[in-house]
């Protein structure tokens, strides 16, 4: 009795582990390689091969399975096409010169590895050597309404977080309470030169959804990134690139451009005015009460384009204005 029922339970779990297996989630991934610039690279002596943790990291050129070929003939586009579980997918392309397998002819040399997050059928573009960046974006949650730091978890979404997974389906995406700065959320990514849009989004309970961003619809925040790693940080809510066509600008602001001083005028209703560069971050805030006129020091602002907020009782008018 005592061994019949260990082989069924032996059983069960084979099967239960067969069933297990089965239900991985599975994706075919194209990786795609241009080796245009590639330098040195010469077709003649070099394969080109990819290695990542869905290999197991072997070793570059020691299993032809993860050789890449042109996309066709003449090309200098790699191919590669795996079926690939559900993951953080991490990957480097390597030269191999004359089938010697080694590691020594990477993109570039040590981390980062690129990376993303597989959760769909997908070609990865990509160039030989164009090296991601860790990018910050820090978010100051202080005026946003409504939210719950017991219910509430704040993710990143755009292009630059898998081409708009709806947030709270990917932890990566999840940002993460900052030990230095009060009441702001923080998350670094891998990212590669370029523009990408996002927004911040609260998900409440831990339920995936795109309802509770900063705010409805568009514009969403756009960003470019350069080869060098880069903090933007941003207030919830305020966006740079906002612009409330139902209360057109109606306080008269002088000089613009400015250099040292900016005045408005005939702001006897308004209680509060921010100033924010152009990444959203608040540099300059007055408390108003029965002012009709007031000039803001901005001659320590380094040249650029702002955005003055000027709020009432009504509600908050945005415009730009420049710093020369």
């Amino acid at each position: 009795m005592k061994k019949f029922t260990i082989n069924f339970l032996a059983i069960a779990m084979f099967f239960l582990m067969g069933t297990y297996v089965m239900a991985q989630t599975q994706y075919e991934i194209t990786f795609q390689v241009d080796m245009t610039e590639a330098d040195p690279f010469d077709p003649a002596t070099d394969d080109v091969y990819i290695s990542g943790n869905f290999a197991g990291w072997a070793t570059p050129g020691s299993d032809i399975t993860y050789k890449m070929e042109p996309l066709e003939v003449g090309s200098m586009i790699y191919t590669l096409t795996a079926t690939i579980d559900s993951c953080e997918l991490l990957y480097k392309y390597f030269r191999i010169i004359d089938g010697a397998a080694t590691w020594d002819n990477g993109e570039w040399n040590g981390d980062p590895n690129r990376k993303v997050y597989i959760t769909e059928t997908a070609t990865l573009e990509n160039v030989w050597a164009n090296k991601p960046y860790d990018i910050t974006f820090n978010v100051d949650m202080t005026n946003a309404d409504p939210y719950d730091p017991t219910t509430d978890s704040i993710y990143i979404g755009g292009s630059l977080a898998n081409g708009w997974a709806v947030p709270g389906t990917i932890s990566a995406y999840m940002m993460h309470k900052s030990d230095t700065i009060a009441n702001t959320y923080t998350i670094t990514l891998l990212l590669y030169k370029g523009d990408y849009q996002f927004k911040f989004f609260r998900c409440i309970d831990n339920v995936p959804s795109f309802d509770n961003g900063e705010w409805e619809g568009d514009p969403n925040r756009e960003v470019t990134t350069d080869t060098i790693a880069a903090v933007f940080n941003y207030n919830w809510g305020v966006n740079a690139g906002i612009f409330d066509t139902k209360k057109p600008f109606s306080y008269t602001m002088y000089p613009n451009p400015v250099t040292t001083s900016l005045n408005l005028f005939n702001i006897s209703d308004a209680t509060q005015i921010d100033v924010y560069d152009i990444t959203g971050k608040l540099v300059r805030t007055l408390q108003l009460e029965l002012v009709q006129d007031i000039s803001i020091d901005v001659g320590e602002l380094q040249s650029g384009v702002y955005i003055v907020s000027v709020f009432n009782n009504t509600g908050v008018q945005t415009t730009k204005f420049v710093k020369n």
